[in-house]
């Protein structure tokens, strides 16, 4: 919100972030369609990873902003994990397979998105990192957990998205874009680049995505944003060769 010109209309479920809004309390769930009453754009990024809350708000959340939103712009912001991750390196085109419970709640929801707005962008993504405030990388790195080896991502750091997700709103770019980072990282060394000391190495289980890297070089050519790798911005760190 601190990149986005002009006035931003922000929703939030619990507590507003300390950022320059217009902050409206919300549930995506039952979502009131006044909320975008005049607005030109909605960028929707609502989600949530595991609890009983999962489905109804990655699915049934998402396809109530959808349809508030049919009559304006929209981005969704959805996720690598729609895939299986058997090869990495995925495009546009290829079928989402997920394994697991969020990536299936993140599949359907992309689904649902595409039915009720059709001219929607649905921007996948990776690992996010760079924030003001320690995200959810930042954070398990610290904590100096277990990290997969063989898990393969492409983490984008969140400036990088933000100034993406704003330029893509004047363009027409209706399905899937892939908006991720250049380099493909282990969780592993990914946690390394993150400053974690003291961790342990893991192999994935049945229940995760071996390699979900994405090919994001068709949002690369439509936008003057740079989509750079960790190992551009996070410096002063050597490059490593990621294990699998």
């Amino acid at each position: 919100m601190r990149r986005a010109p002009g006035e931003v209309r922000a929703t939030y479920f619990s507590r507003p972030l300390d950022l320059p809004a217009d902050w409206r309390p919300a549930d995506v769930r039952d979502f009131d369609p006044a909320l975008v009453e005049g607005v030109d754009a909605v960028i929707h990024t609502a989600y949530r990873q595991g609890g009983d809350d999962e489905w109804s708000t990655n699915v049934d959340g998402s396809a109530a902003v959808a349809a508030a939103a049919r009559d304006v712009r929209l981005i969704h912001v959805s996720s690598d994990v729609v895939f299986d991750g058997t090869r990495g390196r995925y495009v546009e085109e290829d079928a989402p397979a997920p394994v697991n419970s969020y990536g299936r709640s993140k599949a359907e929801a992309e689904r649902r998105v595409r039915e009720l707005h059709p001219r929607a962008t649905i921007v996948r993504t990776s690992l996010i990192y760079g924030g003001v405030e320690p995200g959810p990388q930042e954070r398990l790195a610290r904590e100096g957990t277990r990290f997969f080896v063989d898990e393969i991502r492409s983490p984008v750091h969140v400036a990088d998205l933000a100034d993406a997700l704003l330029e893509l709103i004047p363009l027409d770019v209706p399905g899937p874009l892939h908006v991720a980072g250049a380099d493909d990282v282990s969780r592993y060394d990914f946690a390394l680049l993150l400053g974690a000391q003291g961790i342990e190495a893991a192999h994935t289980t049945p229940d995760r995505c071996p390699n979900v890297s994405l090919d994001s070089s068709r949002a690369q050519a439509l936008l003057k944003t740079r989509l750079r790798g960790v190992y551009e911005t996070l410096e002063n760190v050597p490059k490593r060769s990621s294990c699998t």
